[in-house]
């Protein structure tokens, strides 16, 4: 098994930068160290768990991808650890039957190859909910080799042929889709009544494989989906990737590390003397208004810009605003168009505050009731996100400092994908 550094430059790079700055921290004081410290056990953690991952579970068609839950990662390496295989992988299993349909959306972000399969996609995973397997297992299996087809214009996924490799990502590497691929597209020759308990694509499409309905075997099916979509995607932008990449290589002065170093225990002093702040909705703001209505609050004026935005059907803008609802999309120019995809079909109405949580200095958490109407009916749907403090790079920024913006992000909008 290749190790994750060899795979992943940007780990590398994360590791390799840090291990450069622990030599500068002797003159930079303790706390610097402490942060050093901090930040080498955090890069340290998150590439163990990808290569115990992989180790554990990779061989029986549990894969990373580059979206899949942290959270399920390690409960799943500690169940193992605690107990054994087949106990960790009804983690897995519990997971693809219920918590992944709350981000299901995400296969059609985009990706128009798994866009204008996305009816299938819920109509599969109905079945799989279900556990209507021998129905659910043909069709995921059927919607990833049409996917694949399409995007290559060329193979489907399961084709001999087919290069599913990708630069720099969880995905990409040698013990994910491309290890999905190999073990999928097994010759299977005789006719098999015993369980599987692994999607074997020929066998079962071809009816050697008969006694595939399962749970371990659907639920395979899903990461099978997710890990391609996420495939796409960097593949997609791989090349814009390499280029960033090759760009960060260039070695930091002394001098910026020590500043770096400086205005990080200036933010760490700002962020230890803030205080929470308790917002009574219908009392500190209104429920419901228009954007000035919220000038005391930037980050909740900024949200009501956006649905004022849905409103005047103004998508440019609104891609804007939802950036990160996009950023699936490498092409800036083509998130706009993705935008008007997913909301021109929805009439903004209006929208309600539910909650709003002061979080942090930089991290609040908006629940709006959002009204719209679409094929004569009308949708009051609840969206909760997430409004982050940043700097112009995408970095941590302190609002009273003025250095940066509030920038929207989705944490649970599955309602804007209802049909």
């Amino acid at each position: 098994m290749k190790k994750i550094l060899e795979e992943m430059p940007s780990y590398k790079k994360m590791h390799d930068d840090i291990k450069a700055m622990k030599l500068l921290s002797l003159i930079a004081g303790k706390e610097a160290r402490q942060q050093l410290k901090e930040m080498e056990i955090n890069i340290a953690e998150l590439i163990e768990n990808a290569e115990k991952f992989n180790e554990y579970f990779s061989d029986n068609g549990w894969v990373l991808y580059d979206s899949i839950s942290s959270k399920l990662i390690e409960k799943a390496i500690q169940e193992y650890e605690n107990s054994d295989y087949s106990t960790a992988e009804k983690v897995l299993i519990d997971y693809y039957k219920t918590e992944v349909g709350q981000v299901l959306h995400r296969l059609k972000n985009g990706n128009e190859e798994l866009s204008i399969r996305y009816n299938n996609i819920k109509k599969a995973f109905e079945d799989h909910v279900a556990e209507r397997y021998h129905a659910s297992v043909p069709q995921f299996l059927m919607i990833a080799d049409g996917a694949v087809n399409d995007y290559t214009k060329n193979q489907g996924f399961f084709a001999e042929g087919t290069d599913v490799g990708a630069w720099d990502c969880l995905v990409g590497s040698s013990n994910s889709l491309q290890k999905l691929k190999e073990i999928y597209s097994k010759s299977r020759k005789r006719t098999n009544t015993d369980p599987i308990f692994l999607p074997y694509r020929n066998g079962i499409l071809h009816g050697r494989d008969l006694n595939y309905s399962n749970e371990a075997v659907s639920c395979k099916c899903i990461v099978l989906l997710f890990a391609i979509h996420d495939w796409m995607i960097n593949k997609k932008n791989e090349d814009k990737r390499k280029e960033k990449h090759e760009q960060s290589l260039e070695p930091a002065s002394w001098k910026e590390i020590i500043s770096g170093i400086k205005r990080n225990n200036e933010v760490k002093e700002k962020i230890q003397s803030w205080e929470k702040k308790e917002i009574i909705i219908g009392k500190d703001i209104p429920r419901t208004g228009t954007s000035q209505d919220y000038c005391d609050y930037p980050y909740i004026q900024h949200l009501i810009e956006a649905f004022e935005m849905w409103q005047k059907k103004n998508y440019g803008k609104l891609a804007l605003y939802f950036d990160y609802l996009f950023k699936y999309e490498g092409n800036k120019n083509i998130r706009p168009k993705e935008c008007r995809l997913l909301f021109q079909n929805k009439e903004y109405k209006r929208f309600e505050l539910v909650e709003v949580e002061d979080r942090a200095i930089a991290l609040k958490r908006v629940l709006v009731n959002v009204e719209w109407q679409m094929n004569n009916k009308i949708y009051d749907e609840p969206l909760e996100f997430g409004l982050n403090y940043q700097n112009e790079t995408g970095g941590p920024a302190i609002p009273s400092d003025n250095e940066g913006a509030w920038v929207i992000i989705p944490w649970k909008i599955q309602g804007l994908y209802k049909f």
